[in-house]
């Protein structure tokens, strides 16, 4: 046993001095993908928050045509779907990335020998480079809608690092089997959007019902509500919770990186074979 607390100890010093050794690589990586993906592009940076503008029209249409009706909403209804929904498409972003990042990586992993876990943080620039864009375009809605912001937007930074440090945890865990079974890629696209609907993104949660219990035992429901809060200048409410939760996604991300570390390998000569 004492063996085995040794080997993982030491693979996890291996996977963290590769990603120092790599970060160089990584940056080269992401800036060479974010130029790709805005040089052709004729509304450029438009892309970034594209999608956040269309989800949150449909949902505005949908309340204002009397379709749905939200309650429990105390902000310009505006306001709260956008929030909500770049906080969704960071989780969102955040899942998929490692294993899109290794999948478009594929092509170079077995001819040059590099540290994979390059990829992986290739993957988390783009995402950040990708939020400080959203948050550019949020900062214009507040002002917009006259949201006042007091010394709750502290927590953001915060909450944003949590909730990055949660998706990942659960990006990185699926990592090694979805690029062995290309089934779970299209399962986790699949699933993605019907978790949206249990949790405090386009809607308040609920104060009754079976859909309040989902929501509840929904750890993004206390991640997002509670990032919003903060910028809205409403009390935050469940940091305890969310540093837990938190903790725990740690200790999974430590482990889900030496599996990928562990698993790499084996990965790379079943593509080649």
């Amino acid at each position: 046993m004492s063996d085995k607390k040794t080997h993982f100890f030491k693979e996890l010093k291996n996977v963290f001095n590769d990603i120092i050794a790599s970060h160089f690589l990584a940056y080269q990586m992401a800036k060479r993908d974010i130029q790709a993906q805005y040089r052709q592009s004729f509304l450029g940076f438009f892309w970034a928050f594209a999608p956040i503008i269309v989800n949150s029209i449909v949902w505005l249409f949908l309340n204002g045509s009397g379709v749905v009706s939200i309650k429990g909403i105390d902000v310009p209804y505006p306001v709260f779907v956008i929030i909500g929904t770049i906080l969704w498409s960071v989780f969102v972003d955040v899942v998929q990335s490692p294993l899109t990042s290794v999948n478009s990586g594929k092509g170079i992993m077995s001819k040059i020998n590099f540290p994979k876990e390059a990829l992986l943080i290739a993957g988390l620039y783009k995402i950040i480079f990708n939020l400080g864009l959203k948050l550019i375009f949020l900062a214009v809605v507040l002002i917009y809608f006259g949201v006042s912001i007091d010394y709750h937007i502290l927590y953001l930074p915060v909450y944003l690092l949590m909730l990055i440090m949660f998706s990942f945890a659960l990006g990185i865990i699926i990592t090694p089997i979805g690029l062995i079974y290309t089934d779970i890629a299209k399962m986790v696209n699949i699933g993605i959007p019907f978790i949206m609907y249990i949790t405090p993104v386009v809607y308040a949660a609920p104060t009754h019902g079976v859909f309040k219990i989902l929501f509840e035992v929904n750890p993004l429901t206390n991640f997002i509500n509670d990032a919003r809060n903060s910028l809205i200048g409403k009390p935050i409410t469940s940091f305890e919770i969310c540093g837990i939760i938190t903790i725990i996604s740690l200790i999974v991300l430590l482990f889900g990186l030496v599996v990928f570390r562990k698993s790499m390998p084996i990965i790379i000569e079943k593509n080649a074979a």
